[in-house]
């Protein structure tokens, strides 16, 4: 772009007081501006939150997830890890971004605070006014923080703009050398927003900055605002998660194959261990649900869907809860191995004992109630390549399910940190895609309340 400028100047607004609903933000700006001085030229970069207030988008939600839901438009990743679960959706204003927006910092408790529901719209009235009120030519941009793809952390980014230049359209043009461009367009408003935010900080008090020395970005109320730097469907190289796309092809080729499963014949025997549900899920005592009756729902779920698996021929559970053995006498492929042994370990080598080392066997924890018949099928048919293997749960500490080829030894390594003593033990560990229902055991109302995301099974769900 002609007449870019060599140095530009990046200013917060002190003495902007908290925005309450239906305050006139060009009302409460102006002062703070005029202290300044405004200038033909200047950008003011407006953090979306006071956009938000002032739009009175502040919701009553006790849920944050249900505010989530209302919210998106399109899930398009669920990534576990250590602090709990974050989704990446698209949200009403076509923003892919974790959490479609929904803010709950510096709300009082018991609400969210949902982006500008036309972030652009915002701009415009807000720079119309600015302009009407100083006689000054301005322009507006509204960010928000988001994060990037491939990179650590977040920058702020333009959600809204009006009365500035958004991008710089590169293609065709020359590089220094003569060279021409054939993908260059440089996203203005994103890095003058990026920029505004070094001055602005998050918790600073000062939530607008002012870009002096972008004069020449400065343009009329009707060019194309933030909107237009989103990248069309058509051309979207990141519609899922890698995990997403990766189960959603799965399931595709699941769906072309029929009832047939990813290859042919049953072969496994699993063993499905199941305590009594009078001492089982402990730790579930704070779900809203009969905590006994609740254990045998995830136990029975577990144990059906292993049921429904092509792969398995058979399933033995080992256990002494009678109302369990009771409720297993509807199951097709279902036996009992009465566990007359102490403990986990006990009860999964009486299972083994029964499956007998000439056929392919499996240990599978009983507490998987989100658990699909097609993912234990595909993680058996890769088991089946391998002598032993592992697949560990979505935190990655410990172990859902455990394989071996026939005559192979198979050791019981199940317990606490059972993935690292499965890998130390040379299992091949099993890669699958940690947003599986096969990946995520049970023990806490936390991990309840994600497998009731993926899916739970009918028993388990009709408790909650």
């Amino acid at each position: 772009m002609m007449g870019a400028s060599a140095r530009i100047e990046v200013t917060a607004l002190a003495g902007i007081p908290e925005i309450r609903s239906g305050d006139d933000l060009a009302s409460v700006i102006a002062p703070a501006y005029r202290a300044l001085g405004p200038l033909d030229g200047d950008i003011l970069v407006v953090t979306s939150k006071i956009v938000s207030k002032a739009e009175g988008r502040a919701v009553r939600a006790d849920d944050r997830e249900a505010a989530i839901d209302a919210e998106t438009v399109r899930e398009v990743a669920v990534v576990e890890h250590a602090g709990g679960r974050t989704r990446i959706v698209e949200n009403r204003q076509g923003l892919v971004l974790a959490a479609a927006g929904v803010d709950a910092s510096n709300v009082d408790d018991g609400w969210v605070l949902l982006l500008p529901e036309d972030p652009d719209a915002s701009a415009r009235r807000l720079c119309a006014a600015l302009r009407d009120a100083l006689d000054v030519r301005v322009g507006v941009v509204v960010s928000d923080t988001l994060g990037r793809a491939w990179r650590v952390g977040q920058v702020d980014q333009a959600i809204g703009a009006a009365g500035v230049r958004v991008a710089d359209d590169l293609r065709g043009s020359a590089d220094a050398r003569g060279r021409v461009l054939e993908a260059t367009i440089a996203a203005l408003a994103d890095e003058i927003a990026s920029a505004a935010d070094l001055v602005k900080g998050k918790a600073s008090g000062m939530p607008v900055a002012v870009v002096r020395g972008l004069g020449h970005l400065v343009a009329d109320l009707d060019v194309p605002g933030a909107r237009s730097l989103q990248r069309p469907a058509r051309e979207d190289l990141f519609r899922l998660g890698a995990a997403e796309a990766w189960r959603e092809g799965y399931e595709a080729a699941l769906a072309a194959m029929g009832d047939r499963g990813p290859t042919g014949e049953a072969e496994w025997v699993v063993v499905v261990p199941v305590k009594p549900a009078a001492i089982g899920k402990s730790r579930l005592a704070a779900a809203d649900a009969d905590r006994e009756s609740l254990a045998r729902a995830i136990a029975l779920d577990s144990i059906a869907a292993a049921a429904a698996s092509d792969r398995v021929a058979r399933v033995l559970v080992a256990t002494s809860d009678e109302a369990t053995v009771a409720a297993l006498a509807s199951l097709r492929d279902v036996e009992v191995v009465r566990d007359t042994a102490s403990g986990l370990r006990g009860a999964i080598a009486l299972g083994l004992e029964a499956a007998g080392e000439g056929s392919h066997r499996a240990v599978l924890l009983g507490d998987v109630p989100a658990l699909r018949p097609g993912e234990l099928s595909h993680a058996l048919a890769l088991a089946a390549t391998a002598g032993r293997a592992f697949v560990p749960d979505a935190d990655g500490d410990g172990t859902v399910l455990a394989t071996a080829r026939p005559r192979i030894p198979f050791e019981v390594l199940f317990g606490a940190a059972s993935a690292a003593a499965h890998r130390a033990a040379r299992f091949t560990e099993l890669r699958l895609p940690a947003t599986w229902g096969l990946r995520r055991d049970v023990d806490t109302p936390e991990h309840l309340e994600t497998a009731r995301a993926l899916g739970l099974g009918p028993r388990t769900a009709a408790l909650l």
